[in-house]
């Protein structure tokens, strides 16, 4: 399990609990939640929660909010699943399943320390599986059976999540592009990391 960025005690976010505090970007931070029912029901999840500062910026709650209609559209065993959107303390948030596990550039970052590479069958093995779940979501439709022509756009070794069970997913479809969506990008802004982009998109 992922050890928290930073301290923070245990509180009520909406209808969640927040337990940790796992990451933060430039547009979200991302804890570790629980979900609480009757009858002493819980369950692990996932609670992506955009930064304060930008929650006013118009721009940016439109690309987070695309970000959770796509990632919400799509439902396969190597895509990580969403289950909410919601509103609470002035921030949007996003809702998703809870992976034991690591993402594949931690993978990498521990073999390295230890002088060796992934071996082979491995990288294979999450590259295949990853590539299932992307020519899945190249080919989905929205309800009226029409293509949603999502490309991902940042295919990279920590958007790649191997569980502990060895389930793959690809994670993080908050920059994809998608015909359906709401907010563009503006021309002449490059999306991803150059280091793993196409070379047609980085030419451009």
């Amino acid at each position: 399990m992922r050890q928290p960025i930073g301290a923070m005690p245990v509180r009520a976010y909406g209808k969640y609990m927040l337990v940790w505090k796992l990451a933060e970007g430039g547009m979200a931070e991302i804890f570790l939640a629980k979900q609480i029912g009757v009858e002493g029901f819980e369950k692990n999840v996932v609670i992506k929660r955009m930064l304060p500062h930008l929650s006013e910026v118009p721009d940016f709650v439109s690309m987070f909010l695309d970000e959770a209609r796509l990632a919400a559209s799509l439902s396969h065993p190597n895509v990580v699943q969403i289950s909410d959107l919601g509103f609470a303390d002035g921030c949007y948030y996003i809702c998703m399943e809870y992976l034991a596990g690591e993402d594949f550039a931690a993978v990498i970052r521990v073999m390295r320390r230890r002088n060796q590479q992934v071996p082979l069958h491995i990288t294979l093995r999450v590259l295949s599986d990853a590539a299932t779940g992307l020519h899945y979501a190249h080919e989905a439709t929205d309800q009226r059976g029409n293509p949603l022509n999502l490309v991902h756009r940042d295919v990279s070794p920590s958007n790649l999540f191997i569980t502990y069970s060895g389930q793959v997913k690809v994670l993080d479809f908050g920059i994809a592009k998608a015909e359906s969506r709401a907010s563009t990008t503006s021309a002449g802004v490059v999306k991803g990391k150059y280091q793993y982009m196409s070379p047609e998109q980085g030419a451009r």
